[in-house]
């Protein structure tokens, strides 16, 4: 591990640079960037920090937290998307850092400093850290939260020279009780988490201290007499019995102190809460926990629907590239589990994963951004499975090695080839972005070529290299070259060149919606559900009136609209099949032209 920089140093700027690396490069993605970004920037405008807006309404979707923080970064930089993005990039630089953290309290520095890396270069991380949504801040509370919780429940210890895995704090601990500060504290910060995300925030970091307090105090069941897998189902039986029996979970959630864990929440978050609700009247209240929160949980919502299952797949691509070593870290954990002076912190890694992951693989709406607060927990599991691979390569199979590294290698041959295929389809034949392939395929065979020949150290810096430059290349350079395929700027900018100074466009769609037209017309869109509604917006507004619609639509519109209307301009659907219209009244004696503009499909790229 590199000595000369302090880790937290190292490890801050080489987020940093993932992070913010041509952050602001490149327009907001529709939907969620569009619709929180935009969120952001009505509260603002309106200068009413209490009730968030979208298109003139009354917005439920999400508490205000990152909204606050949103204007924040409007106030310094402008209504930009880099001021949108600023501090999801911030926050995630923290949730690296308070991995490092919980890191060497549960077992090494050196496990610190790779799963802090890991947590930081991974895909999926990165493009929440990139993003306009909440996700960052959900993220950087519940670890913030776990953190307080270890903190405050490591034994101080004197140790003479550097901290490993026999002497870190919570090595080999058996007791586990935080004070009341403590639960306090950390109730505190999850109130926060409750101003982000809302419910889930308070309810699944609370169930990760408890089912690791559950399964710590568990005292341990006679061994079984019958030998098999019929004595290990009855090991699983007995200990799942006595670790859920509903006299030892009644103790266990007391112990936890669950009126100041009420007091506390309410505290953080009570006021804002029952302040929009009075000044909503119960309007956003009932949209926020009835149709966002309960609602989602029960029912798939925009299609977003999965498998009981769908989360392992959700993984193994989200935390690519590290996702390779899930096979040989889950075997040698097998091997060391029952006896490793790190049992807390595996215990801990397993409750954290398996309470945001069970609860979501129950929920009827399934998002790949819902798990993103057990990646820290993932990413100290396979940062202890790097530590150990380095420090004890033999006790480690050279068979799962090669299957990682040959996983890998078909990962950038995934990319290699189905990129151009999306391409040809969506994006003129620009195959460029495929060229990404090329940095995991070559990293396996480089891997690979140091695993074969003992080289452990150069075969895992290999990995954390081509992890962070393929999050390079994705995110920091190619979405910037697949940026010039959106079309609401552009949009945008033709409206403003239409409509005359000194007056405001009115803009309407009609039965194609996308946020992100709001954000860059900077005006309220009437959503538009029948042909004869469109003839009468545009009769209701003789000048500087626009409407948005598809090819597909536009053929429902018939004849109804007046003859003065035209398409004022046509550009394919991004990532989509057809294309988006701009409707609206064309220079004197250019109508007929411009209406045939539907039927001849123009380049995304001008």
């Amino acid at each position: 591990m590199p000595r000369l920089i302090p880790a937290p140093v190292l490890l801050a700027a080489i987020a940093g640079l993932l992070f913010f690396s041509n952050l602001g490069a490149t327009h907001l993605w529709d939907v969620d960037e569009a619709i929180f970004s935009q969120a952001a920037k009505e509260m603002f405008q309106r200068g009413d920090h209490i009730v968030p807006y979208f298109n003139g309404d009354v917005f439920p979707d999400k508490p205000p937290l990152m909204y606050w923080l949103m204007i924040s970064a409007y106030k310094v930089f402008g209504t930009t998307e880099l001021a949108a993005r600023f501090w999801s990039a911030i926050f995630g630089i923290g949730s690296v850092l308070l991995t490092y953290r919980l890191g060497r309290l549960m077992f090494s520095p050196s496990v610190a400093f790779y799963s802090a890396l890991i947590l930081a270069s991974n895909l999926n991380f990165n493009v929440i850290a990139r993003a306009a949504t909440p996700d960052s801040f959900l993220v950087f509370f519940s670890t913030l939260a776990v953190l307080i919780f270890v903190s405050g429940t490591a034994k101080a210890r004197a140790i003479s020279g550097e901290p490993n895995e026999r002497n870190a704090p919570w090595a080999g601990q058996t007791t586990f009780e935080p004070s009341w500060a403590i639960y306090a504290l950390a109730y505190g910060v999850m109130g926060l988490a409750m101003l982000t995300k809302g419910p889930v925030g308070v309810v699944l970091p609370t169930a990760v201290i408890g089912l690791f307090l559950l399964v710590m105090r568990t005292k341990p069941i006679e061994p079984v007499t019958e030998s098999g897998w019929r004595g290990r189902l009855q090991a699983i039986v007995r200990s799942f019995a006595a670790t859920f029996s509903p006299g030892h979970f009644l103790r266990t959630v007391w112990s936890m102190r669950p009126l100041t864990a009420i007091v506390m929440v309410l505290a953080v978050a009570g006021p804002w809460y029952a302040w929009v609700g009075v000044k909503t009247d119960g309007q956003w209240l009932i949209g926020f926990f009835g149709v966002h929160n309960f609602g989602r949980f029960l029912n798939a919502m925009d299609n977003h629907r999965g498998p009981l299952f769908y989360y392992v797949a959700a993984i193994a691509v989200g935390f690519f590239p590290w996702s390779i070593l899930f096979g040989p870290s889950l075997v040698h954990l097998k091997k060391t589990f029952s006896t490793a002076s790190w049992r807390p912190g595996y215990v801990l890694v397993g409750s954290w994963f398996a309470v945001w992951v069970g609860f979501f693989s129950l929920a009827g709406t399934k998002l790949p951004s819902y798990v993103l607060p057990a990646y820290p927990a993932l990413a100290l599991f396979t940062g202890c499975f790097v530590d150990r691979w380095i420090r004890e390569p033999a006790t480690i199979s050279r068979g799962w090695l090669r299957l990682s590294w040959a996983s890998a290698a078909l990962a950038g041959l995934a990319i290699i080839v189905a990129f151009p295929i999306v391409a040809h389809v969506f994006l003129n034949d620009d195959w460029i972005v495929a060229a990404a392939g090329l940095i995991p395929l070559g990293g396996a065979a480089l891997g690979l070529f140091f695993t074969e020949r003992g080289q452990v150290r150069p075969a895992v810096w290999t990995l954390a290299t081509f992890s962070g430059a393929l999050a390079l290349a994705l995110f920091a350079f190619g979405a910037v070259h697949i940026d010039r395929y959106q079309d609401s700027p552009r949009f945008a900018r033709l409206i403003v060149e239409q409509t005359p100074k000194g007056q405001l466009p009115t803009i309407g769609s009609f039965r194609y919606f996308r946020p992100s037209f709001i954000f860059y017309t900077d005006s309220p869109i009437s959503e538009i559900e029948s042909a004869e509604d469109v003839e009468q917006f545009f009769a209701g507004h003789p000048n500087s009136a626009f409407v948005f619609t598809t090819d597909e639509q536009f053929e429902k519109l018939g004849s109804s609209l007046p003859s003065d209307i035209a398409v004022l301009d046509a550009r394919p659907r991004f990532l989509r099949d057809g294309k988006v219209l701009l409707l609206g009244r064309a220079p004197r004696g250019t109508a007929t032209t411009a209406r045939k503009a539907s039927t001849e499909p123009k380049s995304a790229v001008q």
